[in-house]
């Protein structure tokens, strides 16, 4: 009789636990983002500086945080090879780790397949909306039959890519080559370091809140609502 009253025991309490499960119901899908940024020898250090400084003012910025709410955020470093420089973290902790980030020695070639293969690996098996947000002054040049074929696969797989070409060679259209060999999603040009920043924090908010990034923190916007 012990036996049996234990083994009924855990049997109510499954059922309990079970009975929890669906008065919560299911729970709610997290959305994941990867930063992909271009460190290529095409990029001169202080380009690179102001581009990464670009990238931790976004993470902290008051409206970006707001909107990103409980999404997960990884950042790869690209180049002939990718680094992983932060994993999966809130956007505020993704900056704090990028902002530690060490001087870097070599830098190769634009392996952009690479990145985007390192990308998809780490949303493999995640639930809920997928992305990868990719930043970059120039076309593959290490491996093209992979790059489209993780572009293939991500398309396959509903997981957006969006670009923000920086066209800085008057030789080479890159928001075009980003449009036809990179992108699943959309693709925003732009031209001049200064506007860099302006035109990352828009993209962002087109990709994970579907409109354009507001001129005024969320905070100065709610009180004016408010205000009588």
């Amino acid at each position: 009789m012990a036996l049996r009253s234990k083994a009924a025991r855990r049997h109510l309490a499954a059922l309990f636990c079970l009975g929890l499960a669906f008065a919560a119901g299911p729970a709610a899908a997290t959305d994941w983002l990867v930063l992909l940024v271009d460190r290529s020898n095409s990029i001169d250090p202080e380009e690179l500086r102001l581009q990464r400084q670009a990238y931790i003012r976004l993470l902290t910025d008051e409206a970006v945080v707001r909107a990103l709410s409980d999404t997960q955020v990884a950042i790869v470093e690209f180049d002939s090879r990718t680094e992983l420089v932060t994993g999966w973290t809130s956007a505020q902790g993704a900056a704090q780790r990028y902002s530690r980030r060490s001087p870097d020695g070599l830098r190769g070639q634009t392996g952009i397949g690479y990145a985007v293969e390192l990308a998809l690996g780490l949303l493999a098996g995640k639930q809920g909306r997928k992305v990868i947000d990719i930043s970059g002054d120039g076309m593959e040049n290490v491996d093209r039959r992979l790059l489209n074929k993780v572009r293939r696969k991500a398309a396959e797989q509903e997981i957006e890519i969006n670009g923000l070409a920086i066209d800085n060679d008057p030789e080479v259209d890159i928001s075009n080559y980003y449009l036809r060999h990179v992108a699943t999603g959309f693709v925003l040009p732009v031209t001049r370091g200064e506007d860099f920043y302006e035109a990352l924090r828009n993209k962002l908010f087109l990709e994970m809140v579907g409109q354009e990034a507001p001129s005024e923190s969320l905070d100065a916007a709610a009180d004016r609502e408010a205000a009588p």
